[in-house]
């Protein structure tokens, strides 16, 4: 590729990434940034430039073509306890191709859930004298309320409620990754993620649910000009990811923005380091809880090491933002095992944006590999 070809190509993400997020919906499609993968998560989330393995579809797409061979990647994860199951499936197929031209497909499917809701009816649903007492705000049936809310025959905030005909139901989102990768010289390698989106919201209405159905595309690159050094890019949702809702709503995911370097050492024989630093831009004015602000600007920092001992035990720490991450894997010919926790919001509990947070629960994963 010419150097005149690459400037436009980062001239027109520049461009879509500066001019998108003024159409875009805040907070859209949150959980497809939910990062995905045990060894990624207990590196603090710094994978841009590392990701060698079968989360890439999500990761980076232009990794692909550093598996050398076909593998399958499952996670399960349950964040902040066991209140959202968090899941993932991921395949890497190389195509091969002549040297410095190699290709690979890979595929990947995110469902991110929390089950057994309790869904209260609608206010207008609610019957007076079984679902509540109409005796007004002070639930005083022998005085009169001057506010007119003692027997008018609704529900008004204040009023007891009795015991209500509660049910359950799961809100889940799902994405599925396509990705190809393609490599461009011995240094280059540049790839794309078309991704399909669809979530569900339980409704007030027992066995409704409110969905949606979207589309978008990630785009990344890898430049690699030493073996000891890995740079990597991806934009996320470059096309702003469009959700469409079946209540009529519609909604935008703003791009964003993901730089990673990864440096790789080998202290002694047998023994490995990576050390890995991403810097995640966002253009949606999240100023509460960023690194970085500048305007509606945002960027977070994520680092991470880890150590290899003969391929086969590794040891991972990191920092993503505010949180604490650690974790583990073993190898054994071609089957791994990878577990990390992550300890939300270490760095900055209770703070006064988020009283409350030192009562959130770490998050645990845990996943396998299986390569042919």
């Amino acid at each position: 590729m010419s150097r005149r070809a690459r400037r436009a190509i980062c001239f027109a993400l520049a461009a879509a990434l500066v001019a998108a997020p003024a159409h875009a919906t805040k907070y859209a499609g949150e959980f497809l940034k939910v990062p995905v993968g045990a060894r990624a998560i207990g590196m603090g989330g710094a994978f841009v430039a590392v990701d060698d393995d079968a989360t890439a579809p999500y990761w980076n797409p232009a990794g692909l073509i550093y598996l050398p061979y076909k593998e399958v990647l499952p996670q399960h994860s349950e964040q902040f306890g066991s209140l959202v199951n968090h899941d993932y499936l991921g395949g890497v197929l190389p195509l091969g191709g002549a040297q410095g031209h190699q290709q690979a497909l890979g595929v990947g499917i995110i469902r991110l859930a929390v089950d057994d809701i309790p869904v209260t009816p609608r206010p207008g649903q609610l019957r007076p004298g079984i679902d509540f007492w109409d005796y007004g705000t002070d639930n005083n049936e022998g005085t009169i309320d001057a506010n007119g809310t003692q027997g008018n025959g609704k529900w008004d905030p204040g009023e007891r409620l009795l015991n209500l005909d509660l049910y359950q139901a799961s809100s889940s989102d799902l994405a599925l990754l396509l990705s190809y990768s393609r490599q461009r010289g011995r240094q280059w390698a540049f790839g794309g993620t078309f991704k399909f989106v669809r979530q569900s919201i339980p409704d007030t209405l027992p066995g409704e649910h409110v969905t949606s159905f979207g589309a978008g595309v990630d785009v990344g690159a890898v430049y690699m000009p030493t073996d000891a050094i890995t740079l990597g890019a991806v934009a996320r949702d470059l096309t702003t990811t469009y959700l469409s809702w079946s209540n009529g709503t519609r909604e935008l995911v703003a791009p964003t923005l993901d730089l990673g370097s990864a440096f790789h050492f080998f202290p002694a024989e047998r023994h490995s380091l990576t050390w890995a630093v991403d810097l995640g831009w966002a253009f949606e004015n999240r100023k509460l809880d960023s690194e970085l602000k500048l305007g509606a600007v945002t960027a977070d920092l994520r680092t991470g090491l880890e150590y290899w001992y003969r391929n086969t035990l590794a040891l991972r720490s990191g920092v993503d933002g505010k949180d604490l991450n650690f974790g583990a894997g073993v190898r054994y010919k071609h089957i791994g095992v990878d577990y990390a926790a992550s300890l939300n919001r270490f760095f900055a509990s209770n703070t006064d944006g988020f009283p409350s947070d030192q009562d959130l629960d770490p998050t645990q994963l845990v996943s396998a590999s299986f390569s042919w």
